[in-house]
C-alpha cells in the first residue's frame, strides 16, 4: 500500500508541476534550502556548546515552521482520505499508506537536508556520536512531521466549533503579523547568538526537536543507557503521534455535523444585522446573506477574521517593540490584510454562481450587495483600531494621512475585489468537496494564480490611492494645512468612485459572460463553448510553463518589493522628515545617495512589473 500511495502522489505533483504552483513549489524549495544550508552552518562556525544549542534551537523552529505552514498555506496532503472512502482499504493499511506519501515532496527533502546538521556535528565528536545521530536524525524528521499533521488534524476538528474557527483565525492571524514586523526582534536574536541563555538552551532540548540532540551529547559523555533511552523515547513518540493520526484521519469527513452545529449557533452580530437590514429591498437581502456567509461558512469566515487579526496584532507587536512609528498605520494594514483575505469572492462560493446569474438583472443586485456588506463588516473595525493606535502613538502629523488613505483603501478595496474575483477568478472546490479541515489547501485550488491575483490587488490598491497620496505630500511640502486635510474629502470620493466603478464594470461581466465564468468554476479553467471547440480560460499565469511562472513570480515579487517598500515609502519617510531605517535599504546607506537609490529601486520594480507584462502577452499571442 506505501508503494502504491507513493507513486500516486508523484504523479500527481508529476501533473500539477505547471503554473503558479510550481512557481510556489520552486521558490518555496529554493527559499527552504537556503535556511536548511543556514542550519546546517550551525554546526560549523562555532564552538561545540554553542552549536549545539543554536542546532537546538534551529530545529524548535522548524518544528514551528512544519506546523504554522500548512496553517498559512492550508492542505491535508496532496493525497485526502476522501479519495479512498470507497475502497475497501483497512484504517490501519491507509494511515501507514499516507504517512508513508507525506515524506515524498519538497517540505520533507528541505528537512531531511536540514537534519544533517546532526550528522555534521556529531563527526566533530566522534565515531559512537555519529552512529546515534543517524537513527536520532531520522526519528526527529518523522516526528516533526507527525506533529505537524496531528496539529492540523485537531485544529480541522475543532475548527468545527465557533470557538475553534476564532482561535484558529486569531493564531494565524497573529503569526502573519509576527512575519511581518518581526525584523525588529533581529538585534535581541543577535545578542542571543553571541551569548545564548542558559533557560532557552534547557527549554529548546525539553522539546522533542532537541531529543536528538540530548542523545547525541549523552553518548559523547559516555552515558550509554541515557542515549538509548531518548532513542527509544523518540521511537515511542512516533509511534503516538503515528497512532493519534490515523484515529484523526477515521473521523467522519462529512460535513453535516458542521452545518448544523454553526446553524444553531446564532451570533448577537446576526442577530443585529437581521435587524437593521431591510427586507423589502433586494440588495438588502444580498446584503443579508453575505453577512450570514462571513459568519458562518468556515473557509470564508476564517479568512476573514484573518485579515482582521492580523491587523490587530500588527498594532499590537508595534506597541511592544515601541516603533511610534508604525502604530498609525495599524487600520490600513488590517484593510490591505482583509482585501487580500476576502480576495476571490466568487471563486469560493463555487457552483453556487448559478444562483445569481438564472434571473435576469440580478447580476448588479448581487454585487452591489456584496460590496456594501464587505464595507459594513470591515469599515467599523479600520475605523475603530485605527482612532485607537493613532491616540496611542501620540503623532499629530499621521491623523490627516490615516483619516485620508483609509476611506480609499476601503473603497478601493470593496471594488477591486469584486473586479477581479469576476476578471481573475481562481476556481476553488465546491465547499460541500471540500477536505475536512476548514482552511481551503492548494489542492482545492490554484493557490499560485491567488497569490499572484493578490499581489496584483496590492499594487491596485496602491494605484486607488495614488490622488489622496498626492494631495497629502504636497500638502506636507508646502507646509499647508488646509491643503493636507483637503486628502479626507478626496480620499472619500476616491473610495467612493472606485467602487462604483469596479463594481460596475464586474456586474457587467457577470451579465455578459456569467455561463463562462460558471463553466470555468466548474471545469477548472476549460470551457466548452457553442462550437464544441475546447479552449483555456484567459488565466494570465496559471497557462504558463514551471520556468516561465517561476520568472515572472520572481519579477512579480521584486516589482512588488522595489516600487512601494524599498522605493515609494522611503521617498515619503524622507519627503515629510522622518528618521526611521527600519528594514529600508536605501536608508542605511550615506545621506547624499539615499534618494538616488530610492529612486533605482523603484525604476527596477516598474521596469520589473513591465518585463512580466511582456513575458504574459507575449505567452497569450503564442497560444492564438
Amino acid at each position: 500500500m506505501v508503494n502504491v500511495m507513493i507513486r500516486m502522489k508523484l504523479s500527481l505533483l508529476r501533473h500539477s508541476m505547471s503554473g503558479g504552483r510550481a512557481t510556489l513549489m520552486i521558490i518555496g524549495g529554493v527559499f527552504g534550502l537556503l535556511l536548511a544550508a543556514s542550519t546546517i552552518l550551525l554546526g560549523v562556525l562555532y564552538n561545540n556548546e554553542t552549536s549545539a544549542d543554536l542546532i537546538c534551537i534551529a530545529f524548535g523552529f522548524w518544528m514551528i515552521g512544519w506546523i504554522i505552514g500548512p496553517l498559512l498555506v492550508g492542505g491535508e496532503g496532496t493525497l485526502k482520505t476522501e479519495y479512498f472512502t470507497l475502497l475497501p482499504i483497512t484504517q490501519k493499511k491507509l494511515t501507514v499508506g499516507l504517512f508513508g506519501a507525506t515524506f515524498i515532496g519538497i517540505g520533507p527533502i528541505v528537512s531531511l537536508v536540514a537534519c544533517f546538521s546532526l550528522i555534521i556535528y556529531a563527526v566533530r565528536l566522534g565515531f559512537w556520536a555519529v552512529i546515534v545521530a543517524v537513527p536520532g536524525m531520522l526519528l526527529q524528521l518523522v516526528i516533526i512531521i507527525l506533529l505537524s499533521k496531528v496539529v492540523m488534524g485537531v485544529i480541522g476538528e475543532a475548527s468545527k466549533s465557533r470557538l475553534g474557527l476564532e482561535f484558529g483565525a486569531l493564531f494565524i492571524g497573529a503569526v502573519i503579523a509576527f512575519l511581518n514586523v518581526g525584523w525588529y526582534l533581529l538585534p535581541a536574536i543577535s545578542m542571543f547568538v553571541e551569548e545564548p541563555l542558559p533557560e532557552i538552551s534547557l527549554a529548546a532540548r525539553i522539546l522533542p526537536s532537541g531529543w536528538a540532540m540530548v542523545a547525541i551529547e549523552a553518548v559523547n559523555r559516555s552515558h550509554y543507557f541515557l542515549a538509548t533511552g531518548v532513542l527509544c523515547g523518540l521511537a515511542l513518540l512516533c509511534g503516538l503521534l503515528l497512532i493519534t493520526w490515523g484515529r484523526l484521519l477515521s473521523v467522519s469527513t462529512i460535513n453535516e455535523a458542521r452545518i448544523n452545529r454553526y446553524n444553531r449557533n446564532k451570533s448577537l452580530f446576526l442577530t443585529w444585522a437581521n435587524f437593521l437590514t431591510p427586507k423589502t429591498s433586494k440588495i438588502g437581502v444580498v446584503v443579508l446573506k453575505e453577512l450570514k456567509t462571513w459568519m458562518c461558512d468556515p473557509q470564508r469566515g476564517r479568512l476573514l477574521r484573518m485579515g482582521l487579526w492580523t491587523g490587530l496584532f500588527y498594532g499590537l507587536f508595534v506597541s511592544l517593540c515601541g516603533v511610534t512609528l508604525l502604530m498609525p498605520w495599524t487600520g490600513v494594514v488590517l484593510v490591505m490584510f482583509t482585501c487580500i483575505f476576502s480576495n476571490n469572492l466568487y471563486g469560493f462560493d463555487g457552483g453556487a454562481l448559478w444562483t445569481s446569474i438564472s434571473i435576469p438583472g440580478t447580476e448588479r443586485i448581487d454585487v452591489r450587495g456584496r460590496q456594501i456588506a464587505w464595507i459594513i463588516v470591515v469599515a467599523p473595525v479600520s475605523i475603530v483600531i485605527s482612532l485607537i493606535f493613532l491616540y496611542l502613538s501620540k503623532l499629530d502629523w499621521a491623523w490627516v494621512w490615516v483619516l485620508a488613505l483609509l476611506p480609499s483603501l476601503l473603497g478601493g478595496g470593496a471594488g477591486l475585489i469584486l473586479f477581479l474575483s469576476v476578471y481573475k477568478l481562481v476556481p476553488v472546490t465546491d465547499p460541500h468537496r471540500r477536505g475536512r479541515g476548514t482552511i481551503v489547501s492548494g489542492d482545492d485550488m490554484n493557490a499560485g494564480k491567488l497569490f499572484l491575483t493578490n499581489l496584483l490587488l496590492l499594487v491596485l490598491l496602491f494605484f486607488a490611492s495614488i490622488p489622496t497620496l498626492v494631495i497629502l505630500t504636497l500638502g506636507t511640502l508646502l507646509h499647508q494645512n488646509l491643503l493636507k486635510w483637503a486628502g479626507v474629502p478626496v480620499g472619500f470620493c476616491t473610495g467612493l468612485l472606485i467602487t462604483w466603478y469596479f463594481g460596475r464594470l464586474a456586474y457587467r461581466r457577470l451579465e455578459a459572460r456569467g455561463s463562462d465564468i460558471l463553466s470555468i468554476m466548474q471545469c477548472g479553467g476549460i470551457v466548452q463553448f457553442l462550437d464544441n471547440k475546447v479552449v483555456q480560460t484567459e488565466e494570465t499565469f496559471s497557462n504558463l510553463s514551471a520556468g516561465k511562472s517561476v520568472l515572472v513570480g520572481i519579477l512579480v515579487t521584486m516589482g512588488i518589493i522595489f516600487t512601494l517598500p524599498q522605493g515609494i515609502v522611503p521617498i515619503i519617510l524622507k519627503l515629510i522628515g522622518v528618521k526611521v531605517r527600519s528594514w529600508f535599504i536605501a536608508l542605511h546607506l550615506p545621506e547624499n545617495i539615499q534618494l538616488l537609490v530610492c529612486i533605482f529601486f523603484v525604476l527596477v520594480g516598474v521596469s520589473s512589473l513591465i518585463i512580466t507584462r511582456i513575458i504574459v502577452r507575449k505567452h497569450k499571442n503564442m497560444q492564438r
